[in-house]
């Protein structure tokens, strides 16, 4: 227990946390319980012979700290934060993607791989470390599933409305599955319907499973969210396609 306890205050040292502002009762009985111990000195128990690692409860005691925290800080607490993170005054920031982002200076901008969002789509930026503002989707299911202290690292963004109205040549990459049953000429009917919508197709992966469904991974070049919706249209009208949807995480 004495080893256990000095573990986890050396480990709240190391991450600048303060065992007064961590250790409150409630929270460690939600510690005691997500492990399924007696009490809170058998918790302490298991990490002194070296069951539990220190580092886990005590980001559990600091997720619990940080929602606390949240729900104590006005508008404009939450902003100043924000403003601290990336060094500037709130403003918006056009950058040569077509992307404004609210709050930010000039800081890099860059498309997530796992949603590949293009215009039209709704966004959300992710600010990362050393690498400026990820775009992603809202529905990305990696946006889905932030913790909630990862969530304060998020921040608004959207399209400039010259790219999502096309009126801009630039492209971005998309990536959509298709299902279908499986039949001799499906392959070659999707690849003529993509090239006369004159699509670039970047990458295309297909799998068979035991039931005889197809499932394509199409990787093309879109100018817009329209542009993809008509493709997608235009798919689902051939034999046999089941359903199209767009790739996320």
């Amino acid at each position: 227990i004495i080893r256990g306890r000095e573990l986890i205050l050396a480990d709240m040292k190391k991450k600048g946390l303060q065992p007064t502002d961590l250790l409150r009762p409630e929270w460690q009985e939600l510690v005691i319980n997500k492990y399924d111990f007696k009490d809170w000195n058998a918790v302490l128990a298991a990490i002194g012979y070296g069951g539990l690692k220190e580092g886990q409860v005590v980001n559990r005691l600091k997720d619990e700290y940080l929602k606390e925290k949240r729900k104590q800080q006005t508008a404009e607490d939450i902003l100043n934060d924000f403003e601290k993170t990336v060094s500037q005054k709130p403003l918006k920031h056009k950058s040569k993607s077509g992307i404004v982002v609210e709050g930010v200076g000039d800081v890099a901008v860059r498309f997530s791989k796992c949603c590949s969002p293009v215009p039209g789509d709704e966004i959300i930026g992710f600010v990362t470390r050393g690498r400026g503002v990820t775009i992603h989707r809202t529905d990305c299911i990696n946006i889905l599933n932030l913790s909630n202290e990862e969530r304060g690292r998020l921040i608004d963004a959207e399209w400039d409305t010259q790219y999502t109205h096309g009126e801009v040549d630039a492209s971005y990459l998309a990536e959509i599955r298709v299902i279908a049953n499986d039949r001799t000429g499906l392959l070659l009917e999707i690849s003529r319907h993509l090239a006369d919508e004159d699509i670039s197709v970047k990458g295309f992966n297909i799998r068979t499973t035991k039931d005889m469904t197809a499932i394509f991974n199409i990787t093309m070049e879109i100018r817009t969210k329209d542009q993809l919706e008509r493709v997608n249209k235009r798919l689902k009208g051939i034999k046999g396609i089941i359903d199209i949807e767009r790739v996320s995480g």
